[in-house]
């Protein structure tokens, strides 16, 4: 096989030193002499050959020239995958946003309610209270936005809680959930009041009620305004959805399930006006 080998690639080379002779001496003589048709003979044999060399090779060396652009390719490369991390990045808030959106409209409609007509303040919840025995969220502004402690909450919904601590940055919001919270209630299908307290992860309870007052279900709670001054009248609670009478024979109780889900707070609304009225 070696000596095959060896063989064909004497006899190619014989060929082209023969043709490199033809066409040398083909330059000294006429176009029409002897050696002209040996010149034509070779050059078909030897231009196939070259075709093929420069096939093979030709690509060689471009992968050779693309080899200083390597450095080039990879900063290039390293900007696009930034730039896709960006897109994609932006891509995942769009419903983030698309719902702030929406909430920002519910909440410019809320103006148009009679307890909401004063000075109000639109603050975005930026966290949970600390601790699981605590139903409270914090919010992005504070005294120097205007807040002072006992000023109401609302959502779009309806009442969120109201501010407890307040300092110069931001504010903690107690939440109608939380069982140290209260608030003066109101059917509003009897005008009957009473009290709502929270109980934690279960729904309200509005306390109070008298035993000659029919109550339906799903009729709605709302601020009766009796709470010196923290609560303007009218805003949503929430609405029956059980009730029993107590032990004491004389009253009577209503579970009241929220109509403001606590647990996916966005952007709310401190209402400035309000707050407990100067009693001195």
């Amino acid at each position: 096989m070696y000596r095959k080998s060896t063989r064909h690639r004497l006899a190619l080379a014989a060929l082209l030193a023969a043709t490199a002779t033809v066409v040398t001496l083909d330059f000294r003589e006429n176009s029409g002499g002897p050696l002209n048709r040996a010149q034509e003979v070779a050059i078909s044999v030897v231009a196939p050959l070259q075709d093929g060399i420069g096939q093979v090779f030709g690509p060689v060396g471009d992968f050779l020239s693309d080899l200083g652009n390597i450095s080039n390719l990879k900063e290039e490369n390293a900007k696009l995958e930034t730039e896709i991390e960006r897109l994609t990045a932006q891509q995942r808030r769009v419903p983030e946003i698309m719902l702030e959106n929406d909430r920002l409209k519910e909440l410019v409609a809320v103006k148009d309610q009679d307890w909401a007509k004063g000075k109000t303040l639109a603050v975005r919840v930026i966290g949970d209270g600390p601790s699981n025995y605590e139903w409270t969220a914090f919010v992005n502004k504070g005294s120097d936005d205007g807040i002072k402690e006992n000023m109401a909450v609302v959502s779009a919904q309806g009442l969120v809680g109201r501010t407890f601590f307040v300092a110069e940055k931001y504010s903690k919001v107690l939440l109608i959930t939380d069982p140290q919270h209260s608030v003066g209630a109101r059917l509003t299908g009897s005008g009957e009041t009473g009290v709502a307290s929270g109980r934690g992860l279960e729904d309200l309870r509005m306390d109070l009620i008298s035993t000659d007052i029919e109550i339906k279900d799903g009729e709605t709670v709302v601020t009766s305004g009796f709470d010196k001054g923290i609560y303007p009248g009218g805003i949503p609670i929430g609405r029956v959805t059980e009730v029993q009478r107590n032990a004491d024979g004389l009253t009577k109780s209503a579970r009241v399930e929220p109509v403001v889900n606590t647990t996916a707070l966005g952007t709310l609304l401190v209402l400035l006006d309000s707050g407990p009225i100067d009693q001195s």
